[in-house]
């Protein structure tokens, strides 16, 4: 055997660590979804990206020459996989609750066990690619190429692999995937370490078999989550469990219960003589542990149907008491089927339930039909998997409702921890399709927390008015009412095209009046209550402004619906009340990402570049260098991660969307890469190449609402291919700078290298969380515009890629020499 890798191996072995790296990412987003809370992932992810920044700084730092690094690449490689082990280990037996105050001590000590193990894991396999790109840096733009393409196949195959073999298994699996990447990488190992990489194999596949069959593993959850409750006051686990793409899915053995578990509960009227009342059997489901639903117990039958009149005593029902006969109702996230049987109740006529999670439409068509008294398959009654918005704007027939009822865990939402999601539910651009497609006396009812003082229907209110102005109604308090339950804890929002009747809000009111439930807007009679001031204020943008939270009615450029806290009136007090005393902790975590990556930044490139100025590091140029590798990082962070948003609206699911356009991304900035290495040889052709990234992006923010608009009729499979065609010519083009650099790099000063893979690998990480911050404050444009002025600079301090050079000579120290040779 050659003494050296040969191409392909290094190759493939590159695609496979590339891969693992991108893949693990997902999975422990999805775990970390389950065990914390969703956006806890970005802090824990985000934190362990920065291992990758790291490596670079800690190869330039040591300075191994080639055959040293050649040497150790097998056995980094090794490391990686024993690291991605080892976070097995810490995930079964440490769990925490962010959310529980006297729990904050072992939550902060968890939390730094989780950080620590992902560090060391990324930081290995940040390590392993900046050694090869290092080792071979003559042959960045193939190393590149396999890069991006090992990544973006990474992207799809993992999702396939979650669902095969659950998160944990995925681990051991991509653990075993990294080990046998050690085999093609560790030619140059001595004989005594290369035996690690079979053994590490060997590890790895027993571990991935044992979890997928006969030993799952179990994962701690939080017991502020729903999941993580029902499990304790059941004393036992759930009886079925399936990861998707979407989330976790999990549900409980059957309880027993006579007070309904439903969102808003129900009125005291029913429970009086709650003994006489009958038994309700249901099993609970969540998601990642949250958004719990009951599916109950029924056989299908008119006669059982009457066993779930304590419908008739919650807010929920409230679009059912507006004089509408027999609706036709289109249902936005069922759950368990509780909405398809309110319908039923009500006497619809026709029922389209839709349901973003494909193994919740599994679960009521297969497992437990029989359970659920076969929901699905009535005959007034399509169900269907779909996401919400995308099927409103592909869809042209009229309902006389609309409903949605709010499944979010409120305790997270009243301590802000969905602040950093975006949802296209939640704009006003979707409110106004969903009055589209009403009919015209029809309404659009949506169910959520009220909060004190009022935030999210607040806000939800908003959307609605700004809605109806778009379409010409002057005054949309007349087509509004807002019903809440008797705890004033939650409420339902219905909204008309046309203004309500009298008729209509007088059987409201009545049968609001006789369950104690309380009107907060009533369009014929002024209420004192923020709801009613919002809505008959003459300038409604001068109320939001002067408003304790936020409450601007948010768009599809900035559908941050959950973001209420103000920075400038940011409190961790009791000032915040609703379900829970919560400090606001999306932005607390937002706030912690940022300066994390600052000081991570200052930490393992600033101070090492201040501490080892040497062997050329003082030559004019360097700085311009490391400057336009940092803003090709943040630049490209930024522009994907804005794509994946718009790509999201039209693509319609948004886990197809993200996976399409990281793959379509990376695989076309691979290709872009060989492309690349053809036909950018001097700085003004670089340069060039970098006007033309910051053309496309602009054409980009013209031209893709547009595009988006008059294909979105196109059937599911037509828009991502059409996706994938629309992301290529932007994405071919940005693949170019990088390895283009890389490869100058490489001839004028090679021991920059690893210098340059740190701060490109520590900016997208700072680009990541600036690009959240920046569409928070602003819009998606103007943050995909901060990018194109990234690219801009990067053209502007390009040349100095042909200017920086590094004096090439053997120290006194042996075998460690600076410029590192390319093959």
């Amino acid at each position: 055997m050659s003494t050296s890798s040969t191409a392909w191996q290094r190759y493939v072995g590159l695609a496979l660590i590339s891969g693992a790296v991108l893949a693990l990412q997902i999975t422990f987003t999805r775990i970390f979804s389950l065990m914390i809370w969703h956006h806890f992932t970005y802090l824990v992810i985000g934190v362990a990206m920065l291992g990758g920044g790291a490596a670079g700084t800690f190869l330039a730092v040591r300075q191994w020459d080639h055959a040293t690094i050649g040497r150790r690449i097998g056995l980094l490689a090794v490391i990686f996989s024993l690291c991605t082990l080892v976070n097995l280990v810490a995930i079964s037996l440490v769990g925490i609750d962010p959310l529980r105050a006297r729990q904050l001590p072992w939550t902060i000590v968890g939390l730094g066990i989780y950080f620590s193990c992902l560090f060391a894991t990324f930081f290995s396999g940040g390590l392993t690619i900046a050694a090869i790109f290092s080792r071979w840096v003559g042959q960045a733009h193939r190393l590149y190429f396999a890069d991006m393409v090992g990544a973006g196949i990474s992207t799809i195959g993992v999702l396939v692999l979650i669902q095969t073999f659950s998160g944990p298994g995925t681990i051991a699996l991509v653990a075993a995937v990294v080990a046998l990447a050690g085999l093609f990488l560790g030619s140059e190992t001595a004989p005594r370490w290369r035996r690690l990489a079979p053994a590490a194999l060997v590890v790895a596949l027993v571990i991935t078999t044992l979890i997928a069959t006969v030993a799952p593993l179990r994962l701690p959850v939080p017991g502020s989550k729903e999941l993580g409750w029902a499990m304790q006051a059941q004393e036992t686990g759930p009886e079925y469990t399936r990861w998707d793409p979407v989330g976790r899915v999990d549900v409980m053995p059957e309880i027993v219960v006579r007070e309904p578990m439903i969102v808003g509960a129900v009125g005291s009227v029913y429970l009086q003589d709650l003994e006489r009342k009958p038994d309700l059997p249901l099993k609970l489901l969540t998601i990642d542990g949250t958004s719990m639903t009951g599916m109950y117990a029924f056989d299908g039958s008119d006669a059982d149907l009457e066993r779930f009149r304590f419908l008739d005593h919650a807010v929920i029902s409230a679009p059912y008491y507006i004089g509408l006969q027999e609706p036709s109702a289109l249902l936005i996230g069922v759950g368990g089927g509780l909405d398809i049987l309110l319908a039923r109740l009500y006497d619809a006529r026709r029922i389209t339930a839709i349901e973003l999670n494909p193994t919740i439409v599994s679960l009521l068509k297969g497992p437990y039909a029989d359970y659920t008294g076969r929901i699905a398959e009535h005959p007034n009654t399509e169900l269907i998997v779909a996401e919400g918005r995308s099927y409103l704007t592909r869809n042209t027939e009229k309902y006389d409702i609309i409903q949605g009822i709010g499944l979010d865990n409120l305790a997270a939402l009243s301590g802000g921890a969905y602040v950093l999601a975006e949802s296209y539910l939640y704009t006003v651009d979707a409110v106004e399709q969903a009055l589209g497609q009403l009919t015209p006396n029809g309404v659009f009812s949506w169910t959520r927390d009220v909060n004190s003082p009022p935030r999210e229907m607040l806000r939800l209110t908003g959307l609605a008015a700004e809605a109806l102005r778009r379409n010409g109604v002057t005054e949309p308090a007349a087509h509004i009412a807002i019903v809440a339950n008797e705890a004033g804890g939650n409420a339902t929002l219905l909204v008309s095209p046309s203004p309500f009747t009298q008729e209509a809000i007088t059987e409201l009111r009545t049968w609001a009046e006789a369950n104690n439930f309380g009107m907060l807007h009533d369009p014929f009679v002024r209420q004192t209550t923020a709801f009613a001031d919002y809505l008959y204020a003459p300038d409604p943008r001068a109320y939001e402004a002067a408003y304790t939270f936020h409450i601007y009615p948010v768009t599809d450029d900035n559908p941050f619906f959950y973001n209420y806290f103000k920075w400038s009136n940011l409190h961790f007090n009791s000032a915040y009340e609703g379900r829970l005393n919560r400090f606001p902790i999306g932005n607390l975590i937002l706030l912690t990402m940022f300066s994390m990556a600052l000081i991570t930044a200052v930490l393992f490139i600033v101070l090492p570049l201040i501490r080892y100025k040497r062997d050329g590091l003082r030559t004019p140029g360097a700085m311009p260098v490391l400057t336009y590798f940092s803003l090709l990082g943040a630049g490209y962070i930024f522009v994907q991660i804005i794509l994946i948003q718009r790509f999201t609206l039209f693509i319609g699911y948004p886990i197809h969307a993200t996976t399409i356009t990281i793959a379509s991304m990376l695989v076309f900035s691979g290709l872009g890469s060989l492309i690349g290495r053809q036909i950018l040889q001097t700085a003004a052709q670089l340069r060039i190449a970098l006007a033309v990234i910051v053309g496309l992006i602009g054409l980009y923010i013209l031209a893709l609402p547009t595009i988006f608009a008059a294909l979105l009729y196109l059937p599911d499979l037509t828009r991502a291919i059409v996706s994938v065609i629309l992301i290529a010519p932007l994405s071919l083009v940005m693949g170019m700078p990088f390895p283009t650099g890389l490869r100058q790099l490489g001839a004028q000063a090679p021991a920059l290298t690893p210098w340059a893979w740190g701060v490109n690998g520590v900016f997208s990480v700072l680009g990541s969380v600036m690009v959240i911050i920046i569409s928070m404050a602003s819009s998606f444009t103007v943050a995909m515009i901060c990018g194109a002025i990234c690219y801009g600079a990067a053209a502007i301090v390009a040349p100095a890629l042909w200017r920086v050079t590094m004096e090439r000579r053997v120290p006194a120290e042996s075998g460690s020499i600076p410029g590192l040779a390319a093959d």
